[in-house]
C-alpha cells in the first residue's frame, strides 16, 4: 500500500482518483473476545498472534479491505507510560494486514470516567472533583488525546493504518434516562443561561411560569429531564433544548479532538461513532451529530433497535413516551432496510462526509430478533442494500469470528452443565470459533464484489427529487422512538412506489433547513405522525415551497393552531393556509351530511369492542369515486394499534376552501368527514392527510411490516410532482426481498 484513503470534496472516500468503498469488518482477538478486553496479556497474546495471518488473509480471500481494531486502554498505557511491547504487538498486526492488502484503523476505549483510568493514561492524580465528561473539562479532554496520539506518531506515514477514532464522551454511562451523571446539571444550569440569557427569557420561551413541573425561580433550580415526571418526552418543554445541548457539546468536543489528532497526522481521518440504538438507549445524541464539524461518521446500526421484538425500555419511561415493538424476529420486519436506509440518508445530507454502517448479526437469539445462520445473512443482506442505496460509503461488519466469551465457543460445555453461564457474544462472527465460514461469508464476497463494481463505476452523488422531512424538535426528544419508525414507515411505502428520497429533519442543530434546500425538491413529505410541532419559521417555508410550484404532503394535527419546539401553542397564518379548511367553505364532498346507514352500534366507534381486538384509534375509510382507479381498496377498516399513546387523532375537518378536492373520506355515524384531501395554492399542490402517518403501520404492534394499500397515499402526490427519480422495479424488488426471501410464510 503506497497511497493513503483520503475524503474527497463530494464528501466520499477516494483513493487514486476513485471512490473507495469501506469494505470492513470488525476484529479483535479470540481470546477472551467480547469486544477486544486485553487480549495480549496472560498467554493470550500467543495464542492470538497465530491466527493473525490466517485472518487477515481470509479477508483478503472475499474482498475486504477494512478491518477495524478494538482495543482496551490498559492495553497500552500504564500511569502515563506507554507500554513499549505492546505498541511492538500493534507493529506485528499492522504488518499482517498490509501483507494481506487490509487497512485498518484503530478503535480504542472504554471511556475515561475514574480516577484510576485517568492517571493510567495521563499518569497524574484526579483533581477535579466528578468534572468527567469531557466536553467541558479541558484537563479529561487532554487525556482523551493523550490516548490516541502515540498511535497517530506511530503510523502517520503508513497507509495501512487508515484512521484513528474520536469516542470521547456520552453524557449516559448507562442504559436508563433517570440516572444523572457526573457534574451534568451545574453545567446544564450554565447552558441555558447562556441561550436564553435572563431567567425570564427562559420562562417566557417555555410558554409561562406553569410551563416548567416544579415553577422554578432560577436557572440553578430548573430539572434536568432525568429529574422530571415527564422526562424527555414531547410533555417537557426543554426536551428539545436537552438534546440539542447534548449534540452541540460532544459534537464540538468531538471536533477539537478530531483536530488534535489530524495536526499529528494529516494523512489519515478520524471516524465518529454514533450508536444507532436511538430507542431504548439514553444516549439520545445517537444518529444526529453536528452538522459537517466531523470527517467521517461510524453508524452503530442495531438492527434490533429500530424496534424491539419486545419492549425493553425502563418502566418509569412508559408514561410519557412508549416503546414501538414489532413481536417478531428483525428478518421479518421490513423496517431492518427502511430503518438503515433513512439513517444513513439523513446522514449523508447532514453531516456531508463518509458514511459507514456498523451492524451483524445474533444467531441463536430471538431477543434480538434473529435465531438462524440464514437469518443472520438477511439481516446482513437488507442492511447491506440499505447502505448502498442511501449511497453511503461502506460498512464494518460486527465482527470477524466468534470468539472465546461467545456461547457459540462453548456448545458442548453448555450441554454438558446447563447451569453454568456462557455469554452470548457482544456479536457473533461470520466465521466460527474455529475460523471455518457460515453462510453469510458467501454474502459477503458478493456484496464486495457489487462495491469494487460501483466504486469503478465512479456515481455521480446522489440527490433525489423526493425530500421525506421529519419535525426536529420531534426527534430531539424520547418521543423520536416512535418518529423515527413512522418515518421508517413513510420510507416503506415510497420503496414499494419505486422512490428512494433524501430524508432531512427541519434542523441540524440551530441551522434550521434553508427555503433553498426546501424549493430544490419537488415532492416534499412529512414523516411526522401529524405535524404539530416545529420551528415557528417552518409553516412559512413550506408555505413559499407550495406557492413556488411544489408538492407538499401534510398530515394534518390541528387547522387552527401549532406548536413550537418548546410544545407552545400559537396561530399560524401559513399552517391554516396549507391545511385547506375555510369553516365557511365548501362541504360537497360524498355524502357528507348523510348518517352511515345499517351502523351497527348504539355507541361511538371508538368505545366499542370489536371481536377481541381493542380498536381505538380505528377509521373506516373510503375512496371517492372519481379517484377509486388509484386506490388498490375501495374501503378499508384501519386498526391502528391498542390505543392512541402519541397522540395521534383525526381532525374533524369542518369544511374546505374552494377548489379543494376529496380524495377519501372517513367514515363516521353522522356522515363522512375528510380523511385524504388536496387543494392548489400558488403554482403547486397540498395533500392533506386529517389523521395520522401510523396508517402505514397497520398491526396491533404499531409496525410497517406490510402496508402496501396505502402506498396510494403518496403515489398520487408522486405523479403529480412529476419526479424523475422514479423506478417502480427497484420498488418491487425492495418489496419482494422483504417478504419473500427468506422464510417461507408470507406476511
Amino acid at each position: 500500500m503506497k497511497n493513503f484513503v483520503s475524503i474527497n470534496s463530494k464528501g466520499q472516500f477516494e483513493l487514486e482518483g476513485k471512490r473507495w468503498y469501506c469494505n470492513s469488518v470488525i476484529y479483535y482477538g479470540r481470546f477472551p473476545g467480547a469486544c477486544g478486553p486485553d487480549w495480549w496479556r496472560d498467554g493470550r497474546w500467543e495464542l492470538n498472534a497465530k491466527e493473525l495471518d490466517r485472518d487477515f488473509g481470509r479477508m483478503s480471500d472475499v474482498g475486504i479491505n477494512h478491518a477495524a481494531m478494538f482495543f482496551h486502554n490498559d492495553m497500552f498505557f500504564e500511569n502515563g507510560r506507554v507500554i513499549q511491547q505492546s505498541m511492538e504487538r500493534m507493529d506485528t498486526i499492522v504488518e499482517s494486514a498490509k501483507k494481506a492488502g487490509v487497512r485498518i484503523s484503530i478503535f480504542i476505549g472504554p471511556f475515561i470516567d475514574t480516577p484510576a483510568a485517568y492517571k493510567q493514561i495521563s499518569g497524574r492524580e484526579w483533581e477535579f472533583d466528578n468534572r468527567f465528561l469531557p466536553s467541558f473539562n479541558p484537563a479529561l479532554h487532554e487525556a482523551y488525546v493523550m490516548q490516541m496520539k502515540p498511535f497517530a506518531e506511530r503510523y502517520k506515514n503508513e497507509p495501512t493504518v487508515m484512521a484513528y477514532t474520536d469516542r470521547i464522551d456520552r453524557f449516559h454511562k448507562g442504559f436508563d434516562n433517570v440516572s444523572i451523571p457526573f457534574n451534568l446539571k451545574d453545567e446544564w444550569h450554565s447552558w441555558l443561561k447562556q441561550r436564553y440569557g435572563t431567567f425570564k427569557g427562559l420562562i417566557d420561551a417555555m410558554g409561562g411560569p406553569d410551563a416548567l413541573e416544579n415553577r422554578p425561580r432560577d436557572f440553578n433550580e430548573v430539572m434536568l429531564p432525568q429529574e422530571s415526571k415527564w422526562n424527555g418526552s414531547l410533555r417537557n418543554p426543554l426536551s428539545y433544548d436537552y438534546i440539542l445541548w447534548q449534540k452541540k457539546s460532544i459534537g464540538e468536543a468531538q471536533a477539537r479532538f478530531d483536530a488534535a489528532i489530524r495536526k499529528v497526522a494529516p494523512s489519515q481521518f478520524i471516524w465518529t461513532p454514533f450508536e444507532g440504538n436511538t430507542n431504548t438507549w439514553a444516549m439520545l445524541d445517537g444518529f444526529s451529530p453536528e452538522t459537517k464539524l466531523l470527517q467521517a461518521v461510524w453508524m452503530e446500526y442495531y438492527f434490533f433497535e429500530m424496534t424491539r421484538p419486545s419492549y425493553v425500555q425502563p418502566f418509569e419511561e412508559w408514561v410519557h413516551t412508549r416503546e414501538v415493538h414489532h413481536a417478531r424476529l428483525s428478518h421479518q420486519v421490513p423496517v431492518v432496510y427502511n430503518a438503515a436506509y433513512l439513517m444513513a440518508r439523513f446522514l449523508k445530507k447532514s453531516v456531508q462526509q463518509p458514511v459507514v454502517i456498523c451492524h451483524g448479526g445474533w444467531q441463536d437469539s430471538p431477543a434480538y430478533g434473529t435465531e438462524t445462520l440464514e437469518q443472520q445473512a438477511a439481516i446482513i443482506d437488507r442492511v447491506n442494500a440499505a447502505c448502498l442505496a442511501a449511497d453511503a460509503d461502506g460498512w464494518h461488519y460486527w465482527n470477524w469470528r466468534d470468539d472465546n466469551a461467545s456461547w457459540c465457543a462453548h456448545q458442548k460445555e453448555r450441554f454438558e452443565n446447563p447451569t453454568k453461564y456462557f455469554f452470548q457474544g457482544e456479536s457473533l462472527g461470520m466465521n466460527d470459533f474455529n475460523g471455518f465460514p457460515k453462510p453469510v461469508i458467501s454474502l459477503v464476497s458478493r456484496y464486495s464484489r457489487e462495491a469494487a463494481r460501483r466504486a469503478d463505476e465512479n456515481r455521480p452523488v446522489k440527490k433525489s427529487d423526493v425530500m421525506v422531512l421529519s419535525s426536529s424538535p420531534r426527534m430531539y426528544s424520547l418521543f423520536r422512538r416512535m418518529a423515527l419508525p413512522t418515518a421508517c414507515a413513510v420510507n416503506g411505502a415510497f420503496a414499494r412506489i419505486g422512490v428512494e428520497p433524501d430524508y432531512y429533519w427541519s434542523s441540524q442543530n440551530d441551522i434550521h433547513i434553508s427555503q433553498e434546500t426546501l424549493d430544490s425538491y419537488k415532492f416534499v413529505a412529512i414523516a411526522d405522525n401529524m405535524y404539530e410541532r416545529d420551528f415557528r419559521d417552518m409553516p412559512d417555508k413550506l408555505l413559499s415551497y407550495v406557492e413556488k410550484g411544489g408538492v407538499l404532503y401534510f398530515p394534518l394535527d390541528r387547522y387552527d393552531s401549532f406548536k413550537d419546539e418548546h410544545g407552545v401553542a400559537y396561530s399560524n397564518a401559513s399552517l391554516a393556509r396549507l391545511s385547506g379548511v375555510d369553516p365557511k367553505g365548501v362541504e360537497d364532498w360524498p355524502d357528507a351530511k348523510i348518517p352511515c346507514t345499517n351502523w351497527p352500534y348504539p355507541t361511538p366507534a371508538s368505545q366499542e369492542a370489536n371481536m377481541d381486538v381493542q380498536c381505538f384509534p380505528r377509521l373506516q375509510w373510503g375512496i371517492c369515486p372519481q379517484f377509486r382507479h388509484l386506490a388498490p381498496y375501495p374501503e378499508k377498516l384501519s386498526l391502528l394499534g391498542f390505543r392512541s399513546t402519541d397522540d395521534d387523532t383525526f381532525t374533524p375537518v369542518p369544511a374546505l376552501v374552494k377548489g379543494a378536492e376529496v380524495i377519501a373520506v372517513g367514515k363516521f355515524p353522522a356522515g363522512s368527514r375528510p380523511f385524504l384531501y388536496r387543494h392548489r395554492i400558488g403554482k403547486g399542490w397540498v395533500y392533506v392527510n386529517t389523521w395520522t402517518n401510523n396508517v402505514f403501520r397497520d398491526c396491533e404492534t404499531r409496525q410497517d411490516y406490510g402496508g402496501w394499500e396505502f402506498d396510494w397515499m403518496l403515489d398520487i402526490p408522486l405523479a403529480t410532482s412529476g419526479a424523475r427519480d422514479v423506478d417502480l422495479t427497484k420498488g418491487a424488488s425492495i418489496w419482494l426481498r422483504n417478504t419473500w426471501g427468506y422464510f417461507w410464510k408470507q406476511m
